[in-house]
Parts: C-alpha cells; structure tokens; sequence
C-alpha cells in the first residue's frame, strides 16, 4: 500500500499547474520561439558553408538559381510544439516528489538542448535538399520524409535519455554509491 504524504497533491497540483502555465506561455510565444530558431538556422547554415542564409521574422531565406528562396517556421515546424510534453511532465514530477527539482531541471534543460538541436537538423535538412533538388522537390522531400525521419529519430531519442535521467530511483543511486 503507498501512502500519501500530506500536501503532496497540492505540490503536485503546483507543479503540474507550474508546468501547464509556462507550456501556454511556451504555445502564446510560439512565433517569437521560432522567429529565434530562423535566426539560428540562418547563422548555423551560413557557418556550416551550406548557404548564405538570413533569417527575416521566422523565414529562412537563402540565395538558390540566382533567386532567393525560403522557408517560414510555421506553428507545427517549430520547436516549441515538442517542448510541451517535457515541460509538463517533469515540473508535475518535481511536484509529486518522484524526482528532485534539480534533476527535474537536468533533465528538462537536456531534453530542450537536444529538441533544439533536432529541429536545427531538420530545418539544416530543408536547407539542403532544396539545394539538392530544386525548391518544390526539394522541400516537399524533406518536409514531408527525411524532416519527418529525422524528428521521430530525434524525439525517441530525446523521450529516452528523458526517461532515463528522470526513472532512476533512490535505491539505484544509493546502491552505485554503497549507501545502503
């Protein structure tokens, strides 16, 4: 039988009340994340040599046939979407106690880094197969395949080490450091 401790529903309703917000934060300034994440992408595009991109709002534009063409981070492109799930759930674990705040925080700051990160490839990915294929083509291949490839790789991955970091248990803890 598992006890209750007192108020542990009410930090729990706290932090999973901590989490909604700053998610609907997160979903209110969706396009101010991706205007960001443009700017990022421009700039690791144009250090990687792959184009000479500028970022205007949340459009990517980069010079291609002696035009210059783009692609707008819309509101299902963006980052912020894939946040939400990693926001909620580890501000409703520091809540019930099942984790520590600083470990609910690691494992949050991580799970955001590598979300970025996957986003940059997949929007690295645009990049290129416009390149590789002409405008039309090339997006509708990788918006449609490789972007989706390379994001499902990525959040199984990222849910992963989420998990891991966030599962391991007191016992597992004391056990690699003797304590018993």
């Amino acid at each position: 039988m598992i006890r209750s401790r007192p108020g542990a529903w009410l930090g729990a309703a706290a932090g999973g009340l901590f989490g909604i917000a700053v998610a609907a934060i997160t979903l209110w300034r969706w396009h101010d994340i991706a205007s960001a994440e443009a700017w990022l992408n421009a700039r690791l595009v144009s250090a990687a040599g792959l184009a000479d991109a500028t970022s205007i709002g949340a459009a990517v534009t980069f010079p291609l046939d002696e035009r210059w063409v783009g692609f707008m981070v819309s509101s299902g492109c963006s980052v912020a979407m894939l946040l939400i799930p990693p926001i909620v759930l580890a501000s409703t674990l520091v809540g019930f106690r099942r984790i520590s705040l600083p470990r609910g925080i690691t494992a949050l700051a991580l799970a955001v880094a590598l979300l970025v990160v996957v986003n940059q490839l997949r929007l690295a990915a645009v990049v290129i197969s416009m390149q590789t294929w002409g405008f039309r083509l090339g997006y509708e291949r990788s918006h449609v395949l490789i972007g989706s490839v390379i994001t499902t790789a990525g959040l199984i991955a990222v849910t992963i080490l989420f998990l891991v970091l966030v599962s391991r248990s007191r016992r597992a803890r004391r056990a690699v450091a003797g304590v018993h």
